[in-house]
């Protein structure tokens, strides 16, 4: 059941003009105000008429949301959807944020970007999986991946070098001494942390005497301390020291590990990935990879 715009603007506690600003692409609102009004536009179901002059400068940040099981109101993708809009203006461009769902219709959701008028796409990437690029070969402006790439593909992309950060941290924690390791991997299947399981495994091949091991858990807060908690319940050997696939995933383990009497980082250490403010709030901070 989709509702009005001047709803939308109730519910969200804005004004019916910022909804209306946000909803037609136009310069007046923060970028922050814009992704919340247009997120809740998209979950809500508000239809957006089609106008017949649509503007011409203006770049659509298309997210795309595979389960949305990575994808989340972190400061990491916040922070890309400012720093994007931050640079789309000072070249001159406005910046539309859209979502292209996988489990929905692909072509209708194609035609609506091809129709928009925008001047090209960026296309955050980070849940998709390289057969669910296929539609986006279709668009007729130019596009650009941000946070995956796919090595078939001949697309502009912008990355992680997720490999060399794994590698970097494992190597850190192996010139510590550990030599009984644990890789905490994410049980959802994406670039990222295939990447990442791949600069680990590179990191503990190089040194003869060590041994390792892996957990698997969902990459959410509540799912990683779930999945994290029941292994513990099988009072496993642990290893000395664990790289985690991302920082949620390590916090969110780290308090598992607590509430079963480990002491981090006298029991066990952990290292995690993509310096989320989080890691700094934890008890001891989180050791973390920035991006």
């Amino acid at each position: 059941m989709s509702i009005s715009a001047k709803e939308l603007a109730a519910r969200l506690g804005v004004s019916p003009s910022a909804v209306s600003i946000a909803l037609n692409g136009k310069s007046g609102i923060s970028s922050e105000t814009r992704y919340t009004i247009l997120k809740a536009a998209d979950e809500l179901g508000l239809k957006r008429q089609t106008r017949k002059t649509v503007p011409t400068r203006f770049l659509s940040l298309v997210i795309y949301k595979k389960h949305g099981l990575v994808y989340g109101e972190t400061a990491f993708f916040t922070s890309v959807i400012e720093g994007v809009s931050l640079e789309a203006s000072e070249s001159g461009y406005s910046v539309q944020v859209s979502y292209f769902y996988g489990d929905h219709d692909s072509d209708e959701q194609l035609a609506a970007l091809n129709s928009s008028g925008c001047a090209g796409v960026i296309l955050l990437a980070t849940e998709m999986l390289e057969q669910d690029l296929d539609p986006f070969l279709k668009l007729n402006c130019p596009l650009v991946i941000l946070d995956s790439y796919f090595i078939k593909s001949h697309i502009d992309s912008v990355a992680i070098n997720n490999r060399q950060g794994a590698y970097i941290a494992t190597k850190y924690l192996l010139d510590c001494g550990h030599r009984h390791l644990g890789h905490i991997a994410s049980s959802v299947n994406i670039n990222n942390f295939s990447e990442r399981r791949e600069g680990f495994v590179k990191a503990v091949s190089e040194v003869p005497d060590c041994d390792w091991s892996e957990v698997r858990t969902i990459s959410t807060q509540d799912g990683a301390y779930a999945d994290m908690s029941r292994y513990l319940d099988g009072n496993p050997k642990l290893p000395t020291a664990f790289f985690a696939d991302n920082d949620i995933i390590a916090v969110s383990c780290i308090r598992a590990l607590k509430e079963h009497g480990y002491s981090i980082p006298g029991d066990v250490s952990i290292v995690g990935f993509d310096d989320l403010p989080m890691s700094y709030v934890t008890s001891p901070k989180l050791t973390t990879v920035r991006v």
